[in-house]
């Protein structure tokens, strides 16, 4: 089910006040396939530069495709900075699928400047100083041209301010939804294509209201996402007649969160939101059952973790609710779906992972339209090759064959991608996303409906 909800001035109040916060997208549990050549590294990067086809592709290799692109340009180089390690490990590969799976549609369909693209990973450990490093490691010594990642907003802001937009270098996240990323001193060079958390943490908002619940508490992880969240999400909650009892935030992979549990469950609310990512939330969800201090929960994107609920018990949160960005209802995205399950075995149950493939080609249809691999020039061609005006391309091998004809003769192109329509705004982001209710059912999540959000009304 999908519904267009209008934006509501909740939201631009949310953003507003989150303005100093910095949040991060949380991860779900549930782990992706990746071939031999895929193995995460268990601390620091890597320099692994991928160009073949992940097994089983529905892209030919583009080292015996017969439409191997000729070399006429230096080739386009993208760091992959992602969580392989740390508390959102379970992004890592999958994001890394994704990616490659654009990278393989583009280069068995021409390649960029007549060059195979080569996706090079890097582990951020979801540190946000060992993303800083990793960054610089890919651009100083890898030269990339630019970066996807990364995934929590904790790491992409500093990675953004003090190494991206220093240094000149596209950066696209796909999975960080922090408010605070919309005025990072970035000099231009931020993108992302999810949408912001301050429409997440309104729908849960609603979400809560629309349950019956009137008190409610956040257990938050005590970084920039959870903070960020957990306030837009008490506002919003508020300002709907609910009360708020406590917002109590929590440090990562604790043996016990007795005294936080005990803090936000003081005043015996009706739910508690779990803010948080699975690592933690397995611990103090458990406690709290075992407990008996909640009879429910409400959960996010961090939360959204099938792994989570096997550990815990599926039937011990049957029925209860949660959200998480999404990608709209399309026939591009269902394209996605089908080529990725034909890649890798397995539906894209995990977010983000339209958004991971989106940024790709967003990045080569720009190097393709500057003519060049210099990120100046990318950062320049990005809003010209993914806004209206022009003729609309999308993703897949015949998508970019078609994109390389019109821009070989002059004519705009406006790319709509898997997720969304990847419009960007003057800061980067996204004009248009969703945002998807799921509920526990059956040993299962399963999205009831997709809210579209539109920045633009």
């Amino acid at each position: 089910m999908s519904r267009r909800i209008p934006w509501p001035l909740a939201l631009f109040v949310a953003i507003t006040l989150l303005l100093p916060i910095l949040a991060a997208c949380g991860g779900d549990g549930e782990s992706e396939p990746t071939t031999a050549a895929e193995t995460p590294t268990t601390s620091g990067g890597t320099t692994e530069t991928a160009t073949p086809a992940p097994s089983g592709s529905p892209a030919a290799s583009p080292t015996s495709s017969d439409s191997t692109p000729t070399a006429s340009g230096e080739a386009l180089k993208i760091g992959m900075l992602a969580p392989f390690t740390g508390d959102l490990s379970d992004f890592g590969p999958a994001f890394w699928n994704a990616a490659m799976l654009a990278v393989e549609e583009i280069n068995s369909a021409g390649g960029v400047l007549g060059q195979p693209v080569e996706l090079v990973r890097a582990d951020d450990g979801t540190s946000p100083q060992q993303g800083v490093e990793e960054a610089r490691r890919l651009v100083e010594v890898e030269r990339v041209s630019a970066i996807i990642g990364a995934a929590a907003s904790g790491v992409t802001l500093p990675v953004a301010e003090s190494v991206t937009g220093p240094s000149g270098i596209v950066q696209i996240s796909p999975a960080s939804t922090s408010p605070a990323l919309t005025d990072a001193n970035d000099n231009d060079f931020l993108f992302r294509t999810t949408i912001s958390d301050a429409a997440q943490g309104v729908v849960l908002a609603q979400l809560a209201q629309e349950q019956g619940f009137q008190t409610a508490c956040t257990m938050y992880t005590n970084n920039a996402y959870g903070q960020g969240l957990s306030e837009v999400f008490a506002r919003e909650f508020e300002r709907l007649g609910g009360q708020v009892l406590a917002q109590v935030p929590h440090e990562q992979e604790q043996a016990s969160y007795a005294a936080e549990l005990a803090t936000c469950t003081e005043g015996n609310p009706d739910v508690l939101a779990a803010i948080s990512y699975p690592e933690s939330a397995r611990v103090y969800l458990r406690e709290a059952v075992e407990q008996g201090l909640v009879e429910n929960f409400l959960f996010v994107d961090g939360t959204k973790s099938e792994e989570q609920f096997a550990d815990l018990g599926w039937d011990v949160f049957e029925g209860m609710w949660g959200t998480a960005p999404g990608a709209l209802d399309t026939e591009v995205g269902d394209a996605f779906d089908a080529r990725y399950e034909e890649a890798y075995g397995r539906r894209p149950e995990l977010p983000f992972l339209r958004e991971s493939y989106d940024a790709v080609y967003v990045i080569a249809l720009a190097a393709q339209k500057a003519g060049s691999t210099d990120p100046a020039a990318i950062r320049d061609a990005i809003r010209e090759i993914a806004n209206p005006p022009g003729e609309t391309v999308t993703p897949g091998s015949e998508g970019w064959a078609r994109a390389l004809e019109l821009i070989a003769a002059g004519e705009d192109i406006n790319y709509e991608g898997a997720a969304s329509p990847a419009d960007f705004d003057d800061n980067g982001d996204v004009l248009t996303g969703a945002i998807e209710v799921w509920r526990v059912q059956g040993s299962a999540i399963v999205v009831q409906e997709t809210r579209e959000i539109d920045l633009t009304q």
